[in-house]
């Protein structure tokens, strides 16, 4: 009797685990195809248009973007495309690949100018990067840009810095490779540079050009990957003009004084802060959200024994413990989850909480074997008794 006990309680515990692994992965499978459809849909700006600057006759005000996004180095519009985003700097070229202008982790990353540039746009060579997302999100459409009728029919934006306004006119979009120093290396460049190293280059493959742009005092410079290419490159090279409209606030010695811009016409600071939104986490992990399915799972095999019990058999307190403990875990893991995962953003993997999911998980799983071990010695015991 004693074996069949323990037989039935590992059957129960064994199918339980199956139970839980299947779902899990279903799940996940699931979660994975609306991930990638929510970031394929996050990734277009509309959620960042309210902190555009905004044009007022020859005044042009940076305070909502300022007080909003901590790194934002100025605002850049493609005419008529998808480009239309704040432009971050970060103090190296990953970082903001992978980072949303928030800073939280996103895997559509940010519009972010490389490293080495001063951030306020001076350099006459200035690089932004930006990831290809295949629905024309990010620098997506820099692709279209390949083709001669598209490349012709947008030729000009803006770009609104810390300091000044420019116009954007596109001189050429080229392929390269992410190696060439012709276009990666470099901070500085004038008009014969461009002929001589870029536009002659044979590592550089020059698609449509624009005859009307002859000369350019300042360069900006477009890269995103080259789809299905690793290596591949897609660099639209355009030119700055400044057009002469006033930024506010305007930047003191030094710089920008953010703490101004962040107050607003009550005096309240409005900076979001970094990895904050409305009191949750930049991101969720899903770490956590497993933790929390096997918390509850833990529930199952003492909740199945427990009603497996005859139903003439006399129920003491001991019996309610262990499924008792096991539900309080799984709602403190439950509360957790809820109060500081807001799973309409991006996902991560880890985050600040997850410590303590695991401590809950690891809690209820101890108590879980804690109370079948107790229930099988009992049952020994009652048997050997019975035997006697």
């Amino acid at each position: 009797m004693a074996f069949a006990s323990v037989l039935k309680i590992a059957n129960t515990i064994l199918s339980s685990v199956a139970t839980a692994t299947a779902v899990s992965v279903m799940a996940f499978s699931g979660y994975m195809l609306y991930e990638n459809q929510y970031v394929q849909s996050r990734a277009y700006g509309s959620a960042m248009i309210q902190y555009k600057p905004e044009v007022q006759g020859d005044v042009v005000s940076i305070d909502a973007l300022l007080a909003n996004i901590t790194d934002a180095s100025g605002w850049i519009t493609i005419d008529d495309t998808h480009i239309d985003y704040p432009v971050v700097q970060g103090l190296d070229d990953v970082y903001y690949a992978n980072h949303d202008v928030y800073q939280a982790q996103s895997l559509t990353g940010s519009i972010y100018i490389q490293a080495k540039n001063s951030n306020d746009f001076s350099d006459s060579y200035t690089l932004i990067y930006g990831h290809h997302m295949d629905n024309g999100a990010m620098f997506g459409d820099l692709s279209k840009y390949l083709d001669a009728d598209f490349f012709n029919a947008h030729l000009s934006g803006s770009l609104v810095t810390l300091k000044e306004v420019y116009d954007i006119d596109v001189i050429s979009v080229v392929k390269t490779n992410a190696y060439e120093k012709a276009i990666y290396d470099r901070t500085s460049l004038d008009w014969t540079g461009y002929q001589d190293l870029i536009s002659n280059n044979a590592d550089v493959h020059l698609v449509n050009s624009n005859p009307a742009i002859t000369s350019a005092d300042k360069f900006l410079v477009l890269s995103t990957c080259e789809g299905g290419i690793t290596d591949g490159r897609v660099v639209l090279i355009c030119s700055l003009t400044e057009e002469g409209k006033k930024v506010v606030p305007e930047p003191d010695q030094d710089g920008i004084n953010r703490q101004d811009a962040a107050e607003d016409k009550g005096g309240k600071a409005v900076i979001v802060k970094t990895g904050e939104a409305g009191g949750k986490g930049g991101s969720w992990s899903i770490v956590n959200l497993f933790c929390l399915f096997l918390t509850f799972v833990t529930i199952l095999p003492y909740a199945l024994d427990f009603m497996d019990r005859k139903k003439e058999e006399k129920k003491t307190w001991k019996d309610y413990t262990g499924l008792s403990l096991n539900i309080i875990l799984a709602i403190i893991s439950a509360v957790i989850f809820i109060l500081y995962e807001d799973m309409t953003l991006p996902m991560a993997i880890l985050d600040k909480y997850t410590p303590w999911m695991l401590i809950v998980l690891g809690l209820a799983m101890a108590t879980e074997e804690f109370c079948l071990r107790r229930k099988k010695d009992e049952d020994n015991l009652a048997e050997e008794t019975a035997d006697a």
